[in-house]
């Protein structure tokens, strides 16, 4: 069951998934950008059915601490936090549907909103990701945030029948704590 808080700053609000969000997430589709950057199936871009939206959402509400990215009033993305309790650890992921809000700096506003929450509220020792080696826009995003590289997956996930390499990145809490004091 979800259990993610409402986090919010000037432009973002981070809040629970709520069936509103169904509609928005129909309209937006799975575009090629966001597909190829997260790994997804690419027959999704092509149609994003009712049944997807409904599937999404339920998986939304599953999640163990996922937000939807709601941007001017609109679901325009999710992002999440999935604990491992018996580390005091998080995996983070994102993802933006919209392409056109690409570049504006959301991406930056959402993972400095989550990682305080990780740090000062769920006081986590670290939060890690996992990012494909092509996303650039994604990794420059993580290490203005404080990520760095722990190691690369050489070749580790086969996309449209080519090998791309993961790249494991984290940032521990007393790295938080020095760039955010």
């Amino acid at each position: 069951m979800n259990t993610a808080p409402v986090l919010k700053n000037n432009q973002i609000l981070l809040r629970e998934p709520n069936k509103s969000d169904i509609h928005d997430r129909k309209i937006l589709g799975m575009n090629l950008e966001c597909a190829r950057m997260i790994g997804s199936e690419f027959d999704k871009v092509k149609e994003f059915t009712d049944d997807d939206a409904l599937k999404w959402y339920t998986r939304c509400l599953k999640h163990p601490c996922k937000w939807i990215i709601e941007y001017s009033g609109q679901c325009i993305g999710v992002v999440g936090l999935r604990p491992i309790s018996d580390d005091n650890k998080a995996k983070f992921s994102i993802e933006i549907y919209d392409q056109t809000l690409y570049g504006k700096g959301i991406g930056t506003e959402v993972t400095n909103l989550v990682l305080k929450y990780a740090f000062q509220e769920k006081l986590y020792h670290k939060v890690f990701l996992r990012v494909l080696d092509y996303n650039k826009r994604g990794i420059a995003v993580y290490e203005k945030c404080g990520f760095v590289i722990e190691g690369i997956d050489r070749e580790g996930a086969l996309i449209q029948g080519q090998y791309h390499s993961d790249i494991y990145m984290g940032i521990l809490k007393t790295e938080y704590e020095q760039i955010y004091k």
